[in-house]
């Protein structure tokens, strides 16, 4: 079904053993159970069109390396308790695809897998009656050691593209994704993670699903270590989406033709692998990204009722943030004739506080603490309707609060402010 290459180790000399006692190291190797490494050594899977991607998965052990040949794999791969590279031959020309699915072609239905089930457990915004909406292209569940995708595409899963769960070292480079609903890259739970050179657009099917939540997202991940650098996220609710998690530098990317750009977010508890925990979110530097004319308008929040557009970069309930060297440009708020108006605070920069919504925090839960202890320094923060930047405040009859202390702006170029005197600077 497919070939492997096994790195040997150990191999034997002629020149200090005899032709018989090479002969006889060669059967044994021979000899060893597919999926088997030699001793002290990791193995190869090759996997080619027509070959199955889950089946070198099932075969393979921790630190195997699984390449994969250009074609078209419709496959949704599901690898459980294992560290593995997954690489490509390049990400437009080694696709692992989902069937084509919408207002007039229903997901198809799916045998439940440990990776179907958990992505069901944690998912709020899913459909509890099917497993079909929660299908990934690669989703790595508890693995035992650092894993790695590179050069390859995914399109059209119904949740995300490249997954990775409880995960000690993440490393996902070189990817593109088109059109998933829920992230095109996600690590939860994981730490040692690093997001970089991949391209993700997503596409809006309509109601009830519209767009994909986040193009790259790293959630529920305390001490993340997340390094998200250098990649173009469209089309999506979210370009980048932090959420939950703390430590990070997110450099060099550009967003654009999303709802946000960047949102660095806090709330009040995590959803992988469940709800017991709280991450303060934080702890993040924003240098040198470019976000730019992010004016969808989307519906979003788990209850529908948020209508968002024109954010360039959003920092919501979060501490310890540095937002340094960025051109955030020409965010507008987009409303489609017949829909409701924008009920979260936009423009290109905005740093917001706000309480959850009464009834909707566990009991024994705190709420979110407030945005605090953010530098803004040195960006380009021009063009943006309706403001430039915006700084939280009460405001009656909403949920929003005060900021919290710590809050600097120094040397940065901007119009129109909220506070007017942010910009004179």
């Amino acid at each position: 079904m497919f070939s492997r290459n096994t790195t040997r180790a150990g191999a034997v000399s002629r020149r200090t053993r005899g032709r018989t006692v090479v002969l006889a190291a060669a059967l044994m190797v021979a000899a060893l159970p597919a999926g088997t490494a030699a001793a002290g050594g990791s193995s190869t899977i090759t996997v080619r069109p027509g070959e199955s991607i889950q089946a070198a998965v099932d075969r393979a052990s921790s630190g195997d390396t699984i390449k994969i040949a250009p074609g078209t794999y419709q496959e949704a791969v599901c690898v459980v308790g294992k560290g593995l590279k997954i690489i490509g031959s390049g990400p437009n020309t080694t696709l692992i695809t989902w069937p084509e699915w919408g207002a007039q072609a229903p997901l198809p239905e799916v045998t439940s897998n440990a990776c179907l089930e958990a992505h069901e457990r944690s998912d709020a915004e899913g459909n509890p009656t099917t497993l079909s909406d929660d299908v990934s292209g690669i989703f790595f569940l508890d693995p035992d050691s650092p894993v790695t995708v590179a050069k390859l595409g995914t399109r059209n899963h119904p949740a995300s593209g490249i997954a990775a769960w409880g995960a000690d070292g993440v490393t996902v480079t070189a990817t593109s994704g088109i059109a998933h609903e829920r992230y095109g890259v996600v690590a939860a739970d994981s730490t040692n993670i690093t997001i970089a050179g991949n391209v993700e657009r997503g596409l809006d099917r309509g109601a009830p699903w519209y767009s994909g939540t986040g193009g790259i997202s790293v959630g529920d991940s305390d001490g993340a270590n997340a390094r998200i650098t250098a990649n173009y996220v469209e089309g999506y609710n979210l370009g980048i989406f932090f959420r939950e998690s703390r430590g990070a530098k997110i450099a060099g990317n550009k967003l654009t033709g999303n709802c946000v750009g960047v949102l660095v977010f806090d709330d009040a508890q995590t959803e992988v692998p469940d709800t017991t925990r709280q991450v303060q979110g934080g702890d993040v530097t924003l240098t040198a990204n470019a976000s730019i004319a992010n004016n969808r308008y989307c519906i979003a929040g788990r209850d529908g009722m948020q209508r968002v557009s024109g954010v360039g970069m959003s920092i919501t309930n979060a501490d310890s943030v540095r937002v340094v060297g960025n051109r955030i440009t020409d965010n507008q708020v987009t409303i489609p004739a017949g829909e409701a108006p924008i009920n979260y605070p936009a423009g290109g920069l905005v740093l917001v506080s706000f309480a959850p919504p009464p009834g909707t925090l566990p009991p024994g839960v705190t709420g979110p603490g407030l945005v605090e202890n953010v530098e803004v320094k040195s960006n380009k923060i021009l063009d943006n309707d309706p403001l430039d930047v915006w700084v939280t405040r009460a405001i009656p009859g909403t949920l929003l609060q005060e900021a919290g202390p710590g809050i600097t702006f120094r040397n940065n170029k901007c119009r129109v402010s909220d506070p007017a005197e942010i910009c004179a600077r």
